[in-house]
């Protein structure tokens, strides 16, 4: 597993075609993602859930950088390519501005 903050992530994430997984809770998720962001929530994945890689990079977000690296180390484990864990999380994206992230304006 590989660690990036998002400042670091988000200069390379579009040249590098990164799919990202956001595996915080639905709810969390509905409230605040970042932008282009797939919702796979860390419990689902303990569950048994899994996404079909797509053979593009893969990077795992959530909150602050717990629940990703958690996740991004049972995937491995379980052969997934190595993922790069990112860092500061939505937390971080947010500070970075809105043009980084989804608000739900309902909640």
């Amino acid at each position: 597993m590989r660690s990036l903050h998002y400042v670091e992530f988000a200069q390379i994430r579009e040249q590098q075609n990164y799919r990202l997984i956001d595996v915080r809770e639905s709810d969390e998720f509905e409230e605040v993602h970042v932008k282009g962001a797939e919702n796979l929530p860390l419990t689902d994945l303990e569950r048994g859930v899994r996404f079909e890689p797509d053979g593009r990079p893969i990077a795992y977000i959530c909150r602050s950088g717990r629940r990703s690296a958690l996740a991004c180390m049972q995937l491995e484990a379980e052969g997934y390519p190595e993922g790069v864990n990112i860092e500061g999380g939505t937390l971080a994206a947010m500070q970075m501005g809105r043009e980084h992230v989804v608000y739900n304006s309902s909640i």
